[in-house]
C-alpha cells in the first residue's frame, strides 16, 4: 500500500484572533469580580481594626471609669503644648503596641516632634497595622514631622470624633456641640445621654499623600488629630488644614479631588476642620459608643451627622 500523507492543519490568524478576544471578554468579566472581592476582604480587615479600637476604649473605661483624653493641652486653650498625646496612645497596650506605649509614658510631657527629634526613640518611629485600613495606603504607613527634623512617626486611618465644627470650637468645647472626646478630656458612659449605639467615637479618614501630615496623629489640629462633623463623610466640600510648613499647600500637591482629597490651605486659625473620607464605595465605616461598627452612607443628612456625634444633645436617633 503507497504511504498516504496527511497534511495537518493549524489554527488559521482569524481563528487564533477570536480565542484572543473571548480570554479578553473573560478577564474583562471576571476581574471587577475580583477587585470587588479584593475590596470586600480589605473592608472587613478595616472594619475589624475598628472593632479592636473599641474593645480597647471600653478596657480603658473599665480600668479609668472614663474614656482616654481626646488630647491633651497643659494650658488648656488651643494647640498648648504638649500638643501631641492622643487617646490612642492611651490605648497602645490593649493594640499589642505595649512597648510603643512605655517609650511614651514616661514623658508625656515631652516636646513635640517638630521641636526636639531626640526625644523620639526609635522604637516609637515604626507604622502601626491595626491603625490602618487596607483600603487607604497613599499616605504610607508613617510620615515625616514638620520642620524638618526626621522624625518618622505612625499614621492612622482612624480619628476620634470631637466637638464643635472647628479647631476653634474644639478648644471651646461648648454645649451642646459635645462629643465624647475633647480637649483635656474623655467622656464617660453616663455622659453619653443620647445612648451609645447613638453616638459617635471614631470614624475613618485617609491618610492623605506622604508629603501632607492627615492622619499624623502628633499634633492636635484638624486632619491630623480631629475629625469634625461640619461636613456629611466624603464631602466635596475641602477641609481646611494647617499649612505649616506642609498640610495642604500648593506646592505639594495635597490638593486631590479626584481622589477624595479635596483641601484648602490655612492658616494656625479657628477654622481649621476635617471631615470623615475613606476609599470605600459610598461610605465610611464609624465606631460607636456600645463598641459597634456601621457603615453610615455620604447621602446621610446633615443634621442626623451631627445629631450622632453630640453624645447628649436631646436628638435620640432611632435609625441612620
Amino acid at each position: 500500500m503507497p504511504h498516504i500523507k496527511h497534511k495537518v492543519r493549524g489554527f488559521t490568524l482569524i481563528e487564533l484572533l477570536v480565542v484572543i478576544a473571548i480570554i479578553a471578554v473573560l478577564i474583562a468579566l471576571l476581574l471587577p469580580a475580583v477587585q470587588q472581592a479584593r475590596e470586600a476582604a480589605r473592608r472587613t480587615q478595616c472594619k475589624n481594626n475598628l472593632k479592636q479600637l473599641g474593645l480597647a476604649l471600653h478596657n480603658y473605661h473599665d480600668t479609668f471609669g472614663r474614656f482616654p483624653p481626646g488630647s491633651i493641652s497643659r494650658s488648656g486653650s488651643r494647640f498648648g503644648g504638649p500638643e501631641w498625646p492622643y487617646f490612642i496612645h492611651f490605648l497602645l497596650p490593649n493594640i499589642d503596641q505595649t512597648n510603643v506605649y512605655n517609650q511614651l509614658a514616661t514623658d508625656w510631657g515631652r516636646q513635640p516632634p517638630w521641636q526636639n527629634a531626640g526625644v523620639w526613640p526609635a522604637t516609637v518611629r515604626n507604622g502601626i497595622p491595626a491603625l490602618l485600613c487596607p483600603s487607604d495606603g497613599m499616605g504610607g504607613s508613617t510620615k515625616s514631622a514638620p520642620s524638618g527634623t526626621g522624625v518618622s512617626l505612625p499614621v492612622s486611618n482612624y480619628l476620634g470624633i470631637f466637638s464643635g465644627l472647628n479647631d476653634g470650637g474644639t478648644a471651646q468645647d461648648a454645649n451642646p456641640t459635645r462629643a465624647v472626646f475633647g480637649l483635656n478630656r474623655g467622656a464617660s458612659m453616663r455622659d453619653i445621654t443620647d445612648g451609645s449605639s447613638n453616638t459617635l467615637l471614631v470614624a475613618e479618614y485617609l491618610s492623605g499623600t506622604p508629603n501632607d501630615w492627615r492622619g499624623w496623629f502628633y499634633t492636635n489640629r484638624a486632619a491630623s488629630q480631629y475629625l469634625h462633623v461640619r461636613n456629611t463623610p466624603n464631602s466635596s466640600t475641602p477641609d481646611s488644614i494647617l499649612d505649616w510648613p506642609t498640610g495642604c499647600s500648593a506646592t505639594n500637591g495635597a490638593n486631590l479631588p479626584n481622589q477624595n482629597l479635596p483641601c484648602t490651605p490655612d492658616g494656625n486659625t479657628d477654622n481649621n476642620f476635617a471631615t470623615s473620607r475613606s476609599r470605600h464605595t459610598g461610605g465610611v465605616q464609624v465606631l460607636l459608643g456600645d463598641g459597634s461598627v456601621r457603615f453610615v452612607s455620604s447621602n446621610i443628612f446633615l443634621g442626623t451627622w451631627q445629631n450622632l456625634a453630640w453624645m447628649a444633645d436631646g436628638n435620640v436617633l432611632s435609625e441612620f
